[in-house]
């Protein structure tokens, strides 16, 4: 056993912020608010992602009936 504490073994540990776990953090901490907003009128949310998901369902079928697009 080392009772003595060893010169070349002078280790200084250093606590560094890494960038991907800031960048996720920021991400996690943005869904959550946007969830908050979400869960602060839920009916009137729920019409709003309603009328989106008809849209898009409506130019998807415009996409399919179009014969400038469709060939």
């Amino acid at each position: 056993m080392l009772k003595d504490q060893n010169p070349l073994i002078d280790l200084k540990l250093e606590k560094k912020p890494i960038f991907i776990s800031n960048f996720l953090k920021l991400v996690y901490e943005s869904l959550y608010e946007l969830f908050r907003f979400i869960l602060e009128d839920p009916f009137e949310n729920f019409w709003f992602e309603c009328i989106g998901i008809v849209i898009g369902y409506a130019q998807i079928l415009l996409y399919l009936i179009d014969k400038t697009v469709n060939k």
